[in-house]
């Protein structure tokens, strides 16, 4: 039976690492397959999905999405970069306040508020986005690691050593990966930007967009100079006018509630003052819509339904004023995508951005993920019903509404880390765990500096290999295992491990926020590798460094 596991796991590895198909269709089918032969149980193989680490991850996913729909990861980043002159020096900026949101939330959102923040910097400062974006990206990587909340690699090991009778804190992780956080912080400033200097900014686009966005009543934007607040002139638009009462009044005019801000702008620029938070914009989505042919009228007929609002349009006179031309397209805010179905004016139409962040529930919000993280950190609650709470109370102070909380769950990332979670059980339970435990005890012959530095070799080669989650699944086990037999603290090892599958630095499909930079910032793979291989090194000798220590003290 072991042989069958060995083939069974060493396939689905295989078939992860090509691609050939979905990461979460080989662990499904290798699950059935180990259940159809005996290996395990149905019971045991698919225990992931009660993982107290799956639960965790999927109400973190939940509570993240709603401290990013207060804009406070944007507020926060352009506070801190308005006055930057330099990739370097924007990323120390950012590199304690981004860290420290990383260990208490799960990275994807942040990386996903921190492209569209660097492409800012890149219009209002002429700063490369490439000089910044990757390092920043490996910072949440690395600083995740530091908590058991701050990475699912780190809930999924500690949901199996759970099971397996270790248990392990919120800050079990720490005394290993903050060094190496701090350490890999300093290589990242110090390397960065003259790795990554690229052949210039993009080109500028036409600003042949006129963009009318209303300032609501409490807007952060209220009693503040556009130029204060990097609205004036960027990349990507340039405001032109502040609309009050009627009167056309200069840009440079401190901004008021319920003045319309007017820009011009290219379809990047519309997006980007969409998805600002300094505006007080109503929560409602954005939608690219299709004149129907041979309506006549101007753009205002499109708002008739009150709860349509045209904001964007390639004109160069008011939008009220412009005439509707069949087959134009324009963009335009409702609070739903039926709204605009119905519209008699419509004939095509495409959502092109979510709720506009509400900086009003920023406070609410915070509290919450506070009220999740203080109890687990001192073992007052266990983390899961803490993130579970807090996942709900996001909905019922309407933080998030019901079907942005569904939204937020990523179910292929759930369901391939409830997967890995099988791909353990069938190590665990074919006796094949014993097996490569068994042979690294001859391998490192009691030695607990062999120990460190076999598990912190293997697991950074797995990381980049496979899944982060399907390297913890597989390691967990062993290590503890391994642990135990030449009597070292098996929270060490499991710390040692779960900073090491952090290091995703070598290859750019080994973790999902690497993907999330290549494409849009436009990193070749070789640049990817060839930046990530001195922090992957760095890393592997600072972590099994203090492994070492670690385990000679304990």
């Amino acid at each position: 039976m072991i042989v069958v596991a060995a083939v069974l796991v060493i396939g689905t590895l295989v078939v992860m690492t090509a691609g050939w198909v979905k990461p979460v269709i080989a662990l499904g089918a290798a699950i059935v397959v180990a259940g159809l032969l005996g290996i395990a149980s149905p019971r045991d193989l698919f225990a992931g999905l009660s993982n107290g680490g799956v639960i965790t991850v999927g109400a973190m996913l939940v509570i993240a999405k709603g401290i990013v729909q207060t804009g406070l990861v944007d507020r926060v980043t352009r506070a801190l970069l308005m006055s930057v002159s330099s990739a370097r020096r924007a990323f120390l900026r950012l590199a304690a306040p981004i860290g420290f949101a990383s260990g208490l939330m799960n990275t994807t959102p942040i990386v996903a508020m921190l492209v569209p923040a660097s492409k800012q910097l890149e219009q209002t400062r002429s700063i490369p986005a490439r000089e910044l974006m990757l390092p920043l990206a490996h910072l949440t990587t690395l600083t995740g690691s530091i908590t058991l909340i701050g990475t699912s690699s780190n809930l999924l090991i500690a949901g199996i050593a759970g099971d397996a009778g270790v248990e392990m804190s919120m800050l079990s992780f720490a005394p290993v990966a903050l060094p190496v956080a701090l350490i890999g912080i300093g290589l990242l400033a110090w390397i960065g930007p003259g790795m990554l200097r690229g052949s210039g900014l993009a080109d500028v686009r036409p600003h042949d967009w006129r963009v009318e966005l209303r300032v609501g009543e409490h807007a952060l934007a209220v009693g503040r100079g556009a130029d204060e607040l990097g609205l004036l002139t960027a990349r990507e638009h340039r405001l032109t006018a502040v609309q009050r009462a009627g009167d056309d009044l200069p840009p440079e005019t401190p901004i008021g509630a319920g003045d319309r801000l007017v820009f011009e702008a290219s379809e990047a620029g519309i997006r980007s003052l969409w998805a600002s938070p300094l505006l007080g914009l109503s929560p409602q989505h954005l939608f690219a819509v299709s004149v129907k042919a041979g309506d006549r009228g101007t753009l205002h007929d499109l708002s008739e339904n009150d709860d349509i609002d045209v904001i964007a349009a390639r004109t160069k006179v008011s939008l009220r004023r412009t005439a509707l031309v069949p087959g134009a397209t324009c963009y335009v805010s409702a609070p739903r995508a039926e709204v605009i179905d119905r519209s008699e004016c419509v004939s095509l139409w495409q959502s092109v951005a979510g709720r506009v962040p509400q900086p009003g529930n920023t406070w609410p919000a915070v509290a919450i993920l506070l009220a999740v993280v203080l109890p687990a950190t001192f073992g007052l609650a266990p983390i899961e019903l803490t993130s579970v709470g807090g996942a709900l109370l996001m909905v019922v102070t309407r933080v998030l509404t019901a079907r942005s909380a569904v939204r937020a769950l990523d179910w292929n990332v759930l369901a391939i880390l409830a997967g890995s979670v099988g791909l353990g059980v069938i190590v665990l339970e074919s006796g094949l765990a014993d097996l490569l435990a068994a042979t690294l005890q001859r391998i490192v012959a009691g030695n607990q500096v062999l120990v460190v530095l076999v598990f912190g070799v293997v697991t950074v080669l797995l990381t980049n290999v496979v899944s982060n989650a399907a390297a913890a699944s597989i390691l967990t086990p062993v290590g503890i295992a391994v642990a135990t037999d030449v009597g070292m603290d098996p929270i060490v090892l499991l710390a040692l491990i779960g900073t090491c599958i952090s290091f995703t630095f070598l290859n750019p499909f080994a973790h999902q926020t690497n993907l999330m930079v290549i494409g849009p910032i436009g990193y070749s793979r070789t640049e990817f590798t060839r930046f990530g291989m001195p922090l992957t090194l760095v890393g592997l000798v600072a972590a099994c460094g203090m492994g070492v220590l670690l385990a000679s003290l304990r």
